[in-house]
């Protein structure tokens, strides 16, 4: 495998790429050709297909994985592969992993987790529907442990969504264990389920894309949505049990200017809202970390330069 991000100016590539974006253009002389993105875990690299007519030029689309021959030029002081010949990859050629940055985490190591937490919720109708998504539904639980956290933001990565969950959850217990009068069943089964609405907002790897309903309704109120569709389903439930859970997911993200429609009015669901806030914070900046680290944008101090996040620059010897 030759990775995009070792790849350098005269290097020949005879290797699978995942091809992030196919179009169409035309040269100055009026002849066709392609823009092509290929892409790996490591990174993206654009390409030309100059002869589109050419007999090694097979028919391919955008989000097949492809063989491509061709080699890397600097063009615009920017790296970019002249693509003589492209055909769709047989699948025994490539391993998704390679393609796609995924969890440091297995889904073994996740689903090990998951059902821990879940075996700590006396309340039994919140076991009930808990059991009822991760344990009995064997579809839904392949999917939350494979699916990644966001599009861009944070835990963008395969079984992404899993890990920020566990970890979301882990934090809001200790928390939760550190006051009085929380009710800890309630917390740790809105942050397990806080974000489930997720697997339907983004479509699976590798499209990555925001779907119709997720772009327009979103993750927080498909989320709801499916939590009350499901204790609808099962029944039993108290009032309270209900509403209670309902509102800490609808809160979740803490503010409406972040896209909750409801502040959090529950201590559970304030405690939810920052658990959640924390782990993907500190997603972001152990990402900023580690992307300086690669592209050298961390200074003699240990300080990463620029940071949107936290404002210019934070250490890493704080975190």
């Amino acid at each position: 495998m030759q990775f995009v991000g070792e790849l350098r100016e005269n290097d020949d590539i005879q290797s699978v790429y995942h091809i992030k974006i196919k179009s169409q253009a035309k040269a100055k002389t009026g002849k066709d050709y392609f823009n092509v993105q290929l892409e790996d875990k490591t990174g993206i690299i654009d390409g030309k297909i100059w002869d589109v007519t050419s007999p090694g030029i097979e028919e391919f689309s955008a989000n097949d994985f492809c063989f491509v021959e061709g080699e890397v030029i600097a063009y615009n002081n920017q790296l970019q592969v002249r693509i003589k010949r492209i055909r769709v990859a047989d699948a025994d050629e490539y391993n998704a992993t390679d393609y796609f940055a995924a969890s440091k985490y297995s889904a073994e190591e996740l689903a090990k987790d998951l059902d821990s937490l879940i075996g700590k919720v006396k309340n039994t109708n919140y076991l009930r529907l808990l059991k009822s998504y991760f344990i009995e539904d064997k579809s839904f639980r392949e999917k939350f442990l494979s699916h990644q956290g966001a599009k861009i933001v944070h835990h963008s990565f395969i079984r992404g969504l899993a890990e920020h969950t566990v970890s979301t959850t882990k934090l809001a217990l200790v928390m939760a264990e550190n006051y009085e009068d929380i009710n800890a069943d309630l917390v740790v089964t809105a942050s397990l389920l806080h974000d489930i609405g997720k697997i339907d907002e983004i479509s699976s790897y590798p499209q990555n894309e925001y779907t119709d309903e997720g772009y327009l309704v979103g993750h927080i109120v498909m989320g709801y949505e499916m939590v009350k569709s499901r204790i609808k389903e099962l029944g039993n439930f108290t009032k309270t049990e209900e509403v209670e859970l309902l509102h800490v997911i609808l809160s979740h993200h803490g503010s409406t200017e972040f896209g909750s429609p409801k502040l959090p009015m529950l201590m559970e669901a304030y405690l939810v809202s920052q658990a959640d806030n924390t782990d993907a914070k500190l997603e972001i900046m152990r990402e900023a970390i580690k992307n300086a680290k690669v592209t050298n944008k961390m200074d003699s101090n240990g300080f990463v330069e620029n940071n949107k996040f936290v404002g210019t620059r934070f250490r890493e010897s704080k975190l």
